[in-house]
């Protein structure tokens, strides 16, 4: 009878340790058990969220209307353009601007459609790699995100970066795992991948020092030479083709100068030596985690513009403890996303200027980074379930869904913007000063003579809003002589130019504007004021001119 008792007592003591296990791993199972409702829930999540949030406007940055206008031009004629910051994309919006024209609404569509496929494509990419809790915490990030979903409603490159970013996870993951001895088709997409990756962000040439890197230190030569090759195959080409067609452009030579200069938008103050690169890291890496990563996760206001060196600190301990488990667990997939994830941000802390200062910068970066950070917690802690629950549970609510309230006090507030610029009003949201700027380029193009060039501080905005009119853009003061500043005028045919009142602060009206222009045309009007004949004024307190210029 005693062994009989024991008996009975061995699989009660089973179904006590099956219902006695911590809620993280029951969560984990009913994932598992269920990924494809929660995939689809979270694609349903990214695209009522991406129509909530959905802006029809152009964004003031400026970038989004010059990839447009940009697509325009080759659509028109592909041997006289090619834009050096991302040649692939404007490639690409070309095919549906040559079908149907300048509609922007339908342009920034495809970037809700990348933003989704991002989504899809990580999905595939880390589905077998990561625990399900981790990998749909960062899906679910993503469709959530007011940043993720901002970019996903304008031109700029970052949703489709994003969707290439993660198709060439998916294929490089792909590679690590394949056993066979010979060549795999898995090397050659990741290769295909990793070249056009390269052709949609000049930053993304630290991606091939990532693959070289990992594949060298997991000891997998022949992969890197397949990778690399294929890679090769289709680069070398493509530079002589565009060497044909486009001649001396270069993808990288022609950013290189604006990068070295201490300050992108004057050259007069000299170029950074070395040392001064290793003070844009440091200082790059201060913004950027310091106050635009924990920005974009929502646990720092938007509108904070000083960053903290603790919280940078406390991103480095967590990225350490991700690499230690990492390292452990043997987990190669992660192992590369960790080498690329910090090479990818190191490049771009090095180069960039750091009064540039956007999220667009590190957004990019952000899930791969959620998932490091996110998979060290949930493994650190070994068997203590009870600390890793708690911590894991705390730091991945944190950042995780740190910026859902945001996210829809954001979109209550684009609601009402969205159904007013439907309805034809499609100067509503901005703020005075941009709409009198875009308003008088829409009064260029209608009411000046079509050969007339007007010079503008935002040119491929005027484009946009004055129904693709070409204008003639001044980035930089093109010389302070009066003189000078007339002779390149005149050498190349610009005829009027616009002088608006654009916000040095966008939050403000302080008085303060962006003067490239005033510091060119003052000079001009105080030595030859018969030279500018006003033609159009428009608004009060943010007006914007239109002058001739009568040499």
């Amino acid at each position: 009878m005693a062994k009989e008792k024991k008996s009975q007592h061995v699989p009660n003591k089973k179904v006590a340790l099956q219902t006695g296990e911590d809620w993280l791993t029951k969560l984990e199972k009913f994932i598992e058990r269920n990924e494809k409702v929660f995939l689809f829930a979270t694609i349903a999540i990214t695209v009522i969220l991406s129509f909530l949030l959905f802006d029809v406007k152009m964004s003031e940055g400026n970038d989004d209307s010059d990839y447009i206008e940009g697509a325009y031009k080759f659509s028109k004629d592909i041997s006289s353009y090619y834009n050096t910051k991302a040649p692939l994309y404007p490639m690409l919006l070309s095919i549906p601007v040559s079908i149907w024209g300048i509609n922007v609404p339908l342009l920034k569509s495809f970037s809700v459609l990348f933003n989704l496929l991002q989504v899809l494509l990580l999905y595939y990419a880390f589905r077998k790699t990561i625990p399900y809790t981790i990998l749909f915490g960062v899906l679910l990030f993503i469709a959530t995100n007011s940043y993720f979903q901002y970019y996903a409603s304008l031109t700029y490159t970052e949703a489709f970066f994003c969707m290439m970013q993660a198709l060439f996870f998916l294929f490089v993951i792909k590679s690590v795992n394949v056993v066979a001895k010979g060549f795999d088709k898995n090397y050659f997409l990741a290769g295909t991948v990793l070249f056009l990756l390269t052709l949609t962000k000049n930053i993304s040439i630290g991606a091939v020092l990532a693959v070289i890197v990992f594949f060298v230190l997991i000891k997998e030569y022949k992969k890197l030479l397949y990778i690399l090759g294929s890679f090769m195959i289709l680069r070398i080409p493509f530079e002589l083709i565009k060497s044909a067609i486009w001649g001396s452009e270069n993808q990288f030579a022609n950013q290189y100068q604006i990068l070295i200069q201490k300050d992108a938008y004057d050259p007069s103050k000299g170029t950074d030596d070395f040392f001064g690169f290793l003070g844009r890291l440091a200082d790059n890496t201060s913004i950027y985690i310091g106050k635009r990563f924990y920005q974009i996760t929502g646990l720092m206001s938007d509108e904070r513009i000083t960053y903290s060196n603790g919280l940078v600190m406390i991103f480095m301990i967590l990225m350490v403890i991700a690499l230690i488990v990492i390292l452990k667990n043997k987990n190669k997939a992660l192992q590369f996303t960790m080498i690329y994830s910090v090479f990818m941000m190191g490049l771009t802390f090095f180069v960039l200027q750091t009064n540039w200062d956007q999220p667009r910068m590190v957004l990019v970066y952000v899930p791969f980074v959620l998932m490091l950070i996110f998979y060290g917690l949930y493994y650190i802690f070994g068997k203590q379930t009870a600390a890793r629950n708690i911590v894991f549970t705390v730091v991945f609510l944190l950042f995780g869904f740190g910026g859902l309230f945001k996210t829809f006090g954001k979109a209550a507030n684009n609601i009402h913007v969205l159904e007013r610029n439907i309805s034809g009003d499609i100067y509503y949201g901005y703020t005075e000063d941009w709409s009198n700027f875009l308003k008088l380029s829409r009064y260029c193009a209608d009411s000046l003579p079509a050969n007339s060039l007007v010079a503008s501080r935002k040119a491929p905005m005027s484009f946009i809003y004055g129904r693709g009119k070409t204008f003639y853009p001044i980035y930089t003061v093109i010389s302070s002589d009066p003189d000078s500043a007339l002779a390149i005028l005149k050498r190349d045919k610009v005829t009027h130019v616009l002088i608006a009142s654009l916000r040095r602060n966008p939050q403000k009206n302080d008085g303060y504007v962006i003067n490239t222009l005033h510091r060119i045309f003052v000079p001009i009007s105080q030595k030859y004021p018969e030279k500018l004949k006003l033609i159009k004024q428009i608004g009060e307190s943010e007006p914007s001119y239109l002058y001739e210029i009568e040499y």
